[in-house]
């Protein structure tokens, strides 16, 4: 998530649907006094520095023992931020302050949620999962089916931490099932889309989007290939509601 008060724009950031790139792109026009929650980390990476105001975080009580092995070397800045930032908000945004949900951001920032631009990226979840298993399982020498992944995301079932517990969007941009934000850009029209939101938002945006975090080992093709009519109908179950919102299609 980014709070942007130099542009008056929320963006909330959905997993799996070019948020950290975004999130990356959107950072280098931030003040002193935004807040940046999201691809801390991946931005420090392009050489973008996190706002004044997120910096901060990371040297106020209780992060001040955690600052030593910035001191000492032994945790990059960039990373320490990251980690500040997020535990500094979790009380209010939730366990991933980073994809937090809509309501919680309301309540949060009422002000803001108000009278600020709010959009978010949303993605066809069968394309969303197949993404995330890739990237989930890259550096695994011996990781389990795409059908067995599907499997326990269908059952809640974490599989020892390769499956995601938190991995519906619905929620982050949504309120009582309602869509809360101003704007919904889709992954499939990504730079379009995004080009439209950020005008809508005042924000002369350049068009520059990072490939942050995409798998150096991922297989390209069609996402259908990788499924099998039964594991289709479960990320159906799964998503209905993003599904019927947007009228995606397997």
């Amino acid at each position: 998530m980014i709070l942007s008060h130099r542009h008056r724009f929320l963006f909330i950031h959905c997993r799996k649907a070019a948020g950290s790139s975004v999130a990356v792109s959107l950072a280098r026009y931030l003040g002193p006094a935004d807040l940046q929650l999201s691809a801390i980390r991946d931005a420090a990476s392009f050489g973008i520095a996190a706002p004044l105001r997120t910096q901060l975080a990371a040297v106020q009580p209780p992060r001040l023992r955690a600052f030593v092995r910035v001191l000492r070397g032994q945790q990059p800045w960039s990373d320490h931020v990251a980690r500040a930032i997020k535990a500094r908000h979790r009380q209010h945004l939730g366990a991933h302050p980073d994809h937090a949900p809509a309501a919680a951001v309301r309540a949060a920032f009422p002000r803001a949620w108000q009278h600020y631009w709010k959009f978010c990226i949303v993605r066809n979840p069968w394309d969303k999962t197949l993404s995330d298993y890739r990237w989930r399982t890259r550096e695994r020498a011996d990781p389990p089916s795409f059908a067995t992944y599907v499997e326990a995301l269908h059952a809640g079932d974490d599989l020892g931490g390769i499956v995601p517990t938190h991995h519906d969007n619905w929620d982050l941009y949504t309120i009582d099932d309602r869509i809360a934000v101003d704007h919904v850009v889709r992954f499939e029209d990504l730079a379009d889309g995004l080009a439209a939101a950020c005008r809508e938002a005042g924000l002369a945006w350049d068009g520059w989007l990072p490939h942050s975090k995409r798998s150096r080992t991922e297989a390209h093709g069609h996402y259908r290939d990788g499924y099998t009519e039964r594991h289709a109908r479960m990320i159906g179950d799964l998503y209905a509601r993003e599904i019927d919102a947007f009228g995606y299609r397997f």
